[in-house]
């Protein structure tokens, strides 16, 4: 149960570093496999090999997802320690949950870049395809949206039903 709070405490301290900063700390992401790890040696109830096979399967998903741009390397590597933690069946199940939880905070995080911004929502959509098909082109105010606390608030909600 101990390090059930300290896994817990973490995923909430990489939720807020992620809103905060746009960056999850690997040394955040080591201090948590360490605790999932030593939470397993404990008291696992599933088999090692389902846990090594959530680690792997989450894994390769998300360097794909990486590799195409759709992820930061921090949310591979956070969702790596969180399939390590899981397993396999259990990451399965929780994975709508983490991805409804991503698509209500990043519509949250749309409202909230347009309206900060002077430039009308016609004329950043026309800017997004511009800079979609011109290599090179940064945005003077980029829309990032941190999926950290998508993770969190997603697994919060998974063990809550679960």
């Amino acid at each position: 149960m101990t390090f059930h709070l300290v896994i817990w405490s973490l995923l909430i301290v990489i939720g807020v570093s992620d809103v905060m900063r746009h960056r999850i700390p690997n040394k955040m992401i080591l201090l948590l496999i360490v605790a999932v790890l030593t939470e397993l040696s404990f008291g696992s109830n599933l088999g090692w090999r389902l846990h090594l096979t959530g680690f792997f399967y989450t894994t390769t998903l998300c360097f794909v997802f990486y590799f195409m741009k759709a992820m930061a390397g921090g949310d591979v590597k956070l969702l790596a320690a969180i399939g390590l933690w899981l397993g396999s069946e259990q990451m399965w199940l929780a994975t709508p949950y983490i991805v409804i939880a991503g698509g209500v905070i990043a519509t949250l995080f749309l409202a909230r870049h347009l309206a900060s911004s002077p430039v009308t929502m016609t004329e950043q959509m026309r800017s997004y395809a511009v800079q979609k098909v011109t290599p090179g082109w940064k945005s003077s105010q980029p829309l990032v949206i941190p999926f950290a606390p998508a993770v969190v608030i997603g697994l919060a909600y998974f063990f809550y039903i679960h």
